[in-house]
Order: C-alpha cells, then sequence, then structure tokens
C-alpha cells in the first residue's frame, strides 16, 4: 500500500518599517494581487464528500490529492490515511480522550467532543463510537503482555505486545460484579466508563477472551475458567488511568500469546473472504503436559504447559480449526513424527502446517521445550516420496508443508519456480477441496493429490512444467498431471 504524502511550503510576508520598492522605470504601479483562488479551503485543508480526497491550499491555489486508504482530519489538518493511520486501531476502533478512530472501512476520525459526545466503548458489535454523556466515571488505560519470540530451539527475551482485543471489566471490589466490560484497541489502550457510588471500591481486570464478534477467541484453563490479571483495588472515579501487564513469567503469561495467535488467524481469515468466523476455545495452563492437540467438533484446542510461546505449535493447531471450520480433512489421527504415513494424516497434519507457515512466513516447525525442543526446517530440506510408489503412497507430513509452502512462498525463495502466494491456496481449500466434484484419485478420501487436482481446476493448466518440475523432479511424488482439469502437456 502507498503512502502518498506532499510537502508544502508556505512563504509568508513579514511587515517592516521600510518603504515599498518603487515601480519600474515605466512608472507602472505593481499588479494586483490574484483573485481568492483558495476561498473556502480551511487552513488545515479539507476531505471531499467521499472521503477519496484532500485539498489544501499552496503557494495561493488549491491542491487536490488522491488518499489511496482514505482521507482523514485529525487535530483540524487533512491528510491522507496512510498505514499508520491505522495502526493500533482494530475492527472495533479506538479512543483518543474523546477523538474516535475508526479503521473498519475507510480510515475516519471523529472529534466527538465537538458534537457534545464523548468516545466510549457502545458494544461488541458496534465498539468504540461517540456516545451521549451520562455523567458515569470513566477510566482508561493500556494493557500489555510479554511475548517470548521464538527462534529454532530457544525464547527470546520477553517483549512487552499490546493486548489487542482483549476483554477489560471494571468489577465491584466487593461482590465481583461486573460493572462495565469493554475490548481494548490494537494498542492495547481501553476506555471503559461505569455507574457506581463514589464509596465503591472497583478494580480493572484483563481477561484472556477477545469480545468481537470478529474475533470470538478465548482461552481457559484447564478448568475451564478465563485467565485474569487485576489491578489493586481503587475508590470509583477516584482513578482515571490504570494501566496493567502480564508478565511472561507469571502463570497466565502464555494465555496471552495463546490469544494473541488466535487473532492473528481471525484476521487473516477475515483478510482473505472468510466471514462469518466461528468461535474457538483453548486451553492452556503452564503446569499441564498433556501434549498439544486439536479436538474436532467443538472448536477446541489443547496446548501443552510448555507450548505457551510456541507460535508454531498454537498456529497449527489453528490450522485443524480452520481445516474443520472453512476446509475439509479426513486424518484419521493418531501419533505422528514426519515419517511416511497414511496419505490422509500426512495432508491433515501437513496442511495445518502450512497455515502456521503462511501466517509466519517463516518456513519453520519451531517446538520449544524445557529440555531444549526442536526444530524442522521446510525450505531447502526435502522430504521426498518414492519416485517407484503409486499417488496413494505413504507420505511424510513434512513433504505437505513442503509443497504447499513452495506453492506459496515466492519463486526466487527456493528450488521451485511457482509464486502462487498464500491467497491461491487458500482458494483451492476453500474452492474444490470442499466441492461436490471433488474425487479421490490418491488413497480413499482427502490427501495431497485432490488438493493438486483442485490446483488445475480452480487455477488453470498455466503452472503445468513448474508444477511437474516441483513434485517429481523435486519431491519424487508420481502425481498423474492428468487430471478433473485436463491434461498438463
Amino acid at each position: 500500500m502507498k503512502w502518498l504524502a506532499s510537502t508544502l511550503v508556505l512563504l509568508v510576508a513579514c511587515g517592516s518599517d521600510s518603504k515599498p520598492a518603487p515601480a519600474g522605470d515605466d512608472g507602472d504601479p505593481p499588479p494586483d494581487a490574484p483573485p481568492g483562488v483558495c476561498d473556502g479551503v480551511p487552513e488545515g485543508g479539507a476531505c471531499n464528500a467521499a472521503g477519496t480526497e484532500v485539498t489544501r491550499c499552496a503557494d495561493g491555489a488549491p491542491m487536490t490529492e488522491t488518499c489511496e486508504t482514505g482521507c482523514v482530519v485529525v487535530g483540524g489538518v487533512a491528510s491522507c490515511g496512510g498505514p499508520a493511520v491505522c495502526d493500533g486501531v482494530g475492527p472495533l476502533g479506538r479512543c483518543e480522550g474523546d477523538v474516535l478512530r475508526r479503521c473498519d472501512g475507510a480510515p475516519s476520525v471523529v472529534d466527538c467532543a465537538a458534537g457534545g459526545m464523548i468516545c466510549g466503548y457502545r458494544d461488541d458489535t458496534a465498539g468504540y463510537a461517540c456516545l451521549a454523556s451520562t455523567g458515569a466515571h470513566r477510566v482508561a488505560g493500556t494493557i500489555t503482555w510479554e511475548d517470548r519470540p521464538l527462534s529454532p530451539g530457544m525464547l527470546g527475551a520477553p517483549i512487552t505486545s499490546p493486548a489487542r482485543g482483549t476483554m477489560v471489566a471494571v468489577v465491584d471490589d466487593s461482590t465481583n460484579a461486573q460493572l462495565a466490560t469493554v475490548s481494548a484497541a490494537d494498542d492495547g489502550t481501553y476506555v471503559a466508563h461505569y455507574a457506581a457510588q463514589s464509596s465503591t471500591r472497583v478494580r480493572v481486570v484483563a481477561y484472556s477472551r477477545s469480545r468481537a464478534e470478529l474475533r470470538p477467541a478465548r482461552v481457559r484453563d484447564t478448568a475451564g475458567y478465563l485467565h485474569a490479571v487485576g489491578s489493586t483495588a481503587f475508590e470509583a472515579g477516584a482513578s482515571s488511568s490504570v494501566d496493567i501487564h502480564v508478565t511472561a513469567a507469571s502463570t497466565a503469561g502464555g494465555a496471552w500469546n495463546a490469544l494473541d495467535n488466535a487473532i492473528t488467524a481471525m484476521d487473516w481469515l477475515r483478510a482473505h473472504g472468510t466471514t462469518p468466523i466461528t468461535p474457538v476455545y483453548i486451553y492452556w495452563q503452564s503446569t499441564t503436559a498433556s501434549g498439544s492437540y486439536y479436538q474436532g467438533g467443538s472448536n477446541a484446542l489443547h496446548l501443552d504447559g510448555d507450548d505457551g510461546f510456541d507460535d508454531v505449535v498454537a498456529l497449527h493447531e489453528l490450522g485443524h480449526y480452520v481445516q474443520d471450520e472453512y476446509s475439509d480433512s479426513d486424518n484419521p489421527g493418531g501419533a505422528h513424527d514426519g515419517s511416511p504415513a497414511d496419505p490422509r494424516l500426512a495432508w491433515g497434519e501437513g496442511g495445518a502446517t502450512w497455515f502456521a507457515l503462511a501466517l509466519r512466513q517463516v518456513p519453520y516447525y519451531i517446538d520449544w521445550s524445557i529440555g531444549g525442543g526442536w526444530s524442522v526446517e521446510l525450505e531447502q530440506r526435502v522430504h521426498a516420496a518414492s519416485p517407484s510408489g503409486t499417488m496413494s503412497q505413504n507420505v511424510s507430513e513434512w513433504m505437505v508443508a513442503e509443497v504447499l509452502w513452495d506453492i506459496t512462498d515466492s519463486a526466487t525463495d527456493g528450488a521451485d519456480a511457482i509464486d502462487g502466494g498464500a491467497p491461491s491456496v487458500w482458494k483451492v481449500l476453500v474452492g474444490y477441496v470442499i466441492s461436490p466434484q471433488r474425487r479421490d484419485r490418491g488413497r480413499a478420501g482427502l490427501d495431497l493429490v485432490e488438493f493438486l487436482d483442485g490446483w488445475f481446476v480452480e487455477h488453470g493448466m498455466a503452472s503445468c512444467s513448474s508444477m511437474r518440475a516441483l513434485l517429481r523432479t523435486q519431491y519424487g511424488f508420481p502425481y498423474d498431471l492428468a487430471g478433473p482439469a485436463g491434461a498438463c502437456p
């Protein structure tokens, strides 16, 4: 997305006591000043009614600029809304004092106070909006958590991150009644208005849940309770600013990482045209040691205690949720270690790993553990099939992930010559893969063969030579390039 900017140089004449310069030798007076061609253009510029153009006055003449990302007015200054305009906002908007910022459509900034209103949280559908003032108490602040960046074999030092989308509540300290519930914006900031007697003691609590209908995710402990981190209690109205910070070392640290991964996955789905987003339930507790797995049919995934900061593991399990809800898998389940296995299992596990790679844009499967963990490189390393086998042969889940990644990434990033991109792969996963036209040509049930058939059905035969080289030469997989879309030349 391009950022269009203009630099304006304003020349301002300063008064002085000196006499004006004389006219020319012919004695003619200086020419009259040009007419006011900028009449009607505010000093800070203006957006057109459609919010697609900004007009400013430059050197005495109006200048109009087309805005690729919409025109916004902030502090009386109109400008094209570039990427920074929407940073940290999220689908439910954000309040900056009583200034409302929204980016769920064309970027917009509204000064609620100019209309005699306040900026506050309406509900989980509308999010932040300009509201009529009720005289309720107001509390605002920022919710943050500590991430542990992942690299092969280790977790990095804690880095503070905004708790985007997290549920925030104002709670009566004596009764535990919730007086207000809101969602944090993507920069972690929140604003809550609540009614209570001035003598009432309240506290602010952050929960490991996103209440937004566009991001319906919850992270619970093994007993089924949301993780929660609260502030100290204070008298209602006595404190207008309360921040909460969730440390990585706390028993709740991994819960916010899991929630952030779920939000990343759901935002990716929406960006690729998938709606509505169905709820997902993540179970994590720092003390559990039952492994990580997805529970099909209930949209529930369970993360092992030391997988709290394993982004790839979490996104892999979310990949199973994506298969379950939006695509398809005939994965019979069971143990798997990357060695050749039932091609339906290889498809289910390799496809879920592709989802993690596509979101992270890093071709590594990484599983950290207290003992050190392990990783698999999936760009240069090849887990080949048997060229003399059939299309229904057992294959490695790593090979499935590698093939999908090679189709997705840039053709210059590896030995493959295909530059398909994630949207092209996704089109097959939500198209041919789940269509009644799909037919088995490999093992009975969904496996890599049906995806490859779908690739040609959805995208035509232009990639025949590149796909032949990728599958047969690089991976030794004897795919028959004469499928339901036709035969490759």
